[in-house]
């Protein structure tokens, strides 16, 4: 149970700060010799970040319903962006599906791409708030081609999505809404990919465990993510990175 749990705690942590759940799950593995997690499981934990994600945004989630209504011009503009912005992460996933899975078991190229998202968090620390509540439609694509570069271990979904959103000059927590929102079919896409490949059970009990541990701490996850945010404090994201890709380089 303790596995389950560990796992949940990890997924929920790693899945909305700016730090790479892909790299952690990857060296994680590797250096605690952490039996590779079946399909079942892996769709238990990402389904759990997704709850949490529901229960963070509930009222974004509310507002974009009213895109149907007369009165939901605004609504209806903000959910234009997000299409446009998911398109990158929706071709990428049709033109390379099945290519990427030496990138995704090689320690060496985790690091350098930990090396990029730390470079981007530094950078976003260093750029001077904007007030920009709303992307432009270029803006909106540029910010989904970060999302769609993430696919990559290493590269956090998280962090490049928001560094790119603050370095085209929009508001911090404009941001950081727009960035998790835009990752909302990748959050969903996930289970639905693992569980076609899925079998019995291990554990029932086991699989609830780290579903709740995932909502848990994906809860705390982006609370921390938007104190960091609304305090300028992205920095020590970036240095965790640094440290984890140079941790990767030695004992990869």
């Amino acid at each position: 149970m303790l596995r389950y749990v560990f796992l949940g705690v990890v997924q929920g942590l790693t899945e909305f700060l700016p730090v790479s759940s892909s790299a952690h799950l990857l060296l994680l593995g590797r250096w605690l010799g952490l039996a590779e997690s079946g399909p079942l499981l892996v769709a238990f934990l990402h389904v759990g970040t997704l709850l949490a994600l529901f229960v963070w945004f509930r009222k974004e989630f509310l507002w974009l319903v009213s895109a149907g209504t007369p009165r939901g011009r605004e609504a209806r503009r903000y959910l234009g962006r997000l299409v446009l912005g998911m398109i990158p992460l929706l071709g990428s996933a049709l033109l390379f599906a099945g290519q990427r899975e030496g990138a995704f078991s090689s320690p060496k190229l985790a690091a350098a791409f930990l090396f990029v998202t730390a470079a981007l968090l530094f950078g976003a620390q260093l750029v001077k708030p904007g007030t920009r509540k709303l992307p432009t439609p270029g803006q909106a694509l540029l910010i989904g081609l970060a999302q769609a570069v993430a696919v990559l271990p290493g590269v956090s979904r998280a962090g490049a999505t928001l560094s790119v959103a603050l370095f085209l000059g929009l508001a911090p927590e404009e941001a950081f809404r727009f960035s998790f929102l835009l990752g909302i079919p990748a959050f969903v896409g996930a289970p639905l990919l693992v569980l076609r490949e899925s079998g019995p059970p291990e554990s029932w009990l086991g699989l609830s465990l780290g579903a709740l541990f995932a909502i848990l701490f994906g809860l705390f996850a982006l609370r921390l993510f938007r104190a960091g945010l609304v305090h300028r404090k992205l920095w020590p994201f970036g240095l965790y990175c640094l440290l984890l890709g140079l941790a990767s380089l030695l004992w990869g």
